[in-house]
Parts: C-alpha cells; structure tokens; sequence
C-alpha cells in the first residue's frame, strides 16, 4: 500500500478529464489548431499571441528584441518609486508644510500600497489578464498618478501659499496650512501612482522570461543573462532617481523633478506598447488563490481518513502528459508536507465526477508544497523591508538638521538616502562590467571567450561555481 502512496498515479482518463474542466478547458477548446505549436501544447505552455491563439513562427516573435522593450519599464517604475520615496517627503515638508512626521507617514503608506497591492496585480495576471494587460493597465494607472502630482506641483492652487515662510517657520509650524481638499487630492495622486506598481513589479520580469523559447538548449542561459540585465536596469533606476531627479529639483523645481519622472514613465509605456507585436504570451492558468483553497479545503476533509484505507485508489492527477492548470507542467510527487497529500487522494467515495473543493490533482498539491516552501523567504526579509523603508524617507529628517556642505559643494537633503545606493553602485560596477560582459544577449566574440569556464577563470569570474566547474 505504500508503494501504492508514492508511486506514480494510476491513470483512468474518463474520470481525470471531467475533473481537469473543472480548472480550466482544455487546450483544443481555448486554443483550436494549438498543435501546430508542438511540444508547448504537451507542456501545457503554448506561446500565443496577443489575441490568445498560438504563434506559428516563433523566429518572429520574442527573443532579446522583445525584452528589451520590457526593460525600459522596470527601469521607468525603480525610478519612479525611488524618486518619489525621497522626494515627496521634502516636497510635503518644504511645500504642503507638512511635519517631517506626517510626510514621513504618507510616503511610508504609499511604499506599503505599492508592495502590498503586487499580490493583487499577480494574481489579476494569473488568474483573468495575462501579464501582458496586466501591465498594460497598472503601468497607463502610475502614468496618471505620476501626472497628478506634477499637476500637484507645478500648479499653486493646489499648495498652500509660500510667502514668508522661512526655514525657521517650518520647523516651528508657523508656516500657512493647506486646505484639506489639497492634502486629499495629493494623497489620492500619491497612492494611485502606489496602485500602480501593483501590475509592474509581479509580472515584468516574468513577462520578459516568456519571451525565450522554453525548447532551446540555450533558455536557461538566456534566462541568466536576461535576469542580469534586468537588475542592471533596476541599479540604473535607482541612482537616476537619487541624482538625475534631485538635481532637475534644485535646478528647475518641484514640477519639473516630478515631471521628468512622468515623462520617463510615458516613454517607457510608448516603448513597451511598441514592442506588442513581438511578445509572446502565456495563457492566464486561473486563480492560483482558488487552487491553493482547494487543497487545503480538500486535505482538511480528508484529515481522518487513513492512508492504508481499502478505500485508497491512488494519487489523483489527470491523463495525458499535459497538466490540468493552463500553463503548468506536470510536477511529480514528493514526500514533502505529506499531511496535503490527503487532498490528491482517490477515495471510492469520490465518484466519476468529484469537486475540486474534494480531490486535487497531485499537480495542485505540488504547487502547495512549493508555496510553503518559499515562506521562510518573505518572512525572514519583511523586517530587512521596514529597515529599508524608514531609511528612505527618516534619512532625508535626519539631513535637514545636517551640514550637507562638501567643501565648495552644497549636497540637497534628498540625495542622502542616495548615498548608500551610490556605494552600493560602485561596489556593484565590477559586478556589471562582468555580467555585461559575460552575458551578452548577441553572443558577441569576446563574450563567447569570456562566457566559458575557462574564460571566466581566466578573467577572475564573479562566480566562483563555473570556476570549480572548469577546475574539476
């Protein structure tokens, strides 16, 4: 019975295939004529296009063409949140005559909408948009918020008067109030530009992967290079934030700082948009929340029963090498979290037509226990995320109080948090120099010789793993 447990599950294609309906139809229904796309429909992750049927000329489409389209985005919304994080807490205290307090507050409140609202954009590109739209909206979203605040601004209806209001009456208070419909439509700018990272961060990076054909021997190479340019362009977003934006504010002010960011964001979105005729698509797979329910939902009912039941038939999983989750993979068992196992387990009971809140396919418990198994991740870095928080918006109170005079060399307030990220830059240039070089996206000559175990030692690689694997 044992064997039975954990072996491969017994295969009874009648009954797997009502239950695979019940997630989402079928490849023939959704996409008809998919196996013109071969191996991808057997893998159950056929590239389509925008309009969701299967690209017949893959050489056409993807690539390092499409994701360079997708760069300009993540690097637009870094900038956009970096720039925003230290900015608009002076903005509040020199401008709004905000305390440090308050502006520190709401910057921190739309830091939080701007990390906690990726959940939803995730799952809306999961579930029901596809990553494509996903960003599509959420990216169109931040371009409006970005405007409302340089609206903001540059307009002085909406800031309170600035005449006599010297450096002393802010720090006592003393300077004019602004109205309460001010403050509320700032507010309501500041946190729909948060929403709006909601669609970017969750799927661009991923969107990008898609680009890269699965069946290449080279895809997990190009997936390397790809992620590595990818944070090269987050690094690149950030210190423009610190520097690019802060000088435009001491130059030209506050509308023309918070200008440029929306015009750098309006660019990237025209560029992406550009790019739609090249990208390759992934299906939407359902609401993985749904499925992540229906196990437990399905283990919790089945708590008591035991697993050497004469009840047993076997693990639960559909027919055919293609998964029941649209643009998933067949995973195979494991003995981990063998509690949820239960879910997968095929009882008499169950019937020619079970409930998917009953019996789960071994795919869907799989893609539970991988789950579970990521939380220690986000739960032993949230707190190194508050750090980082504060930091970015207390650092910029802590200067004002500060002699920010290099010499001849007056630093602004909002470039202190930059500080860090400068180091943190000249640190990581050594680190780029050698990802630019080794992962050229053309396989350039030098970076074939360079991209080579034994290229890499020669050149004192950055990752020691190629340099133990050419001295084996």
């Amino acid at each position: 019975m044992g064997s039975k447990e954990i072996g491969s599950p017994e295969e009874s294609p009648a009954r797997r295939k009502k239950l695979g309906s019940w997630f989402m139809e079928s490849d023939e229904r959704r996409t008809p004529g998919a196996i013109m796309a071969g191996d991808y429909v057997a893998a159950g992750t056929t590239p389509v296009n925008l309009r969701g049927k299967p690209i017949e000329d893959l050489s056409k489409t993807g690539g390092w063409i499409a994701a360079f389209f997708i760069f300009g985005n993540e690097m637009a919304e870094r900038m956009a949140y970096f720039g925003l994080s230290v900015n608009m807490v002076a903005f509040m205290f020199y401008v709004m005559h905000q305390p440090f307090s308050s502006s520190a507050n709401a910057v921190n409140i739309f830091l939080g909408i701007s990390q906690a609202s990726s959940v939803l954009g995730g799952f809306l590109a999961d579930a029901y948009l596809g990553r494509y739209w996903t960003i599509a909206i959420f990216t169109t979203i931040y371009l409006i918020g970005l405007t409302g605040i340089t609206i903001c601004a540059s307009m002085h209806i909406f800031v309170p008067s600035q005449s006599q209001c010297d450096q002393l009456s802010l720090l006592l208070g003393s300077c004019e109030q602004p109205k309460r419909w001010q403050m509320l439509y700032l507010n309501a700018v500041l946190y729909i530009t948060g929403f709006g990272a909601a669609g970017i961060r969750p799927c661009v990076s991923a969107f990008g992967a898609d680009q890269f054909d699965e069946r290449s021997r080279d895809y997990k190479a190009h997936l390397d290079r790809f992620f590595n340019f990818f944070y090269l362009s987050v690094t690149i977003g950030a210190i423009a934030a610190f520097t690019m934006v802060v000088y435009i504010q001491m130059k030209y002010g506050w509308g023309s700082a918070f200008g440029s960011l929306a015009i750098a964001m309006g660019i990237s979105n025209f560029v992406f948009f550009i790019g739609t005729p090249l990208y390759r698509h992934r299906l939407p797979g359902g609401s993985p929340l749904t499925r992540v329910s229906q196990v437990l939902v399905a283990a919790f009912r089945k708590r008591k029963t035991p697993l050497s039941s004469s009840d047993f038939i076997s693990l639960y999983e559909v027919a055919g090498k293609r998964s029941a989750i649209k643009g998933s993979e067949k995973i195979q068992h494991t003995d981990d979290f063998r509690f949820l196992d239960r879910a997968a387990l095929q009882l008499k009971e169950d019937g020619p037509d079970p409930s998917p809140w009953r019996l789960c396919t071994v795919t869907q418990v799989e893609e539970v226990k991988i789950l579970l198994k990521l939380l220690p991740v986000p739960a032993c870095t949230i707190m190194l995320s508050v750090v980082l928080t504060e930091f970015l918006t207390l650092s910029v109170q802590q200067a004002f109080t500060l002699n920010t005079h290099l010499g001849h060399l007056k630093l602004p307030v909002t470039c202190m948090p930059g500080v860090s990220w400068h180091q943190h830059f000249l640190d990581s240039l050594p680190l780029l120099l050698h990802l630019c070089a080794f992962s050229s996206p053309y396989n350039w000559p030098p970076a074939r010789g360079l991209s080579t175990p034994k290229g890499r030692h020669w050149a004192g690689s950055v990752d020691p793993l190629s340099c133990l694997e050419w001295d084996i």
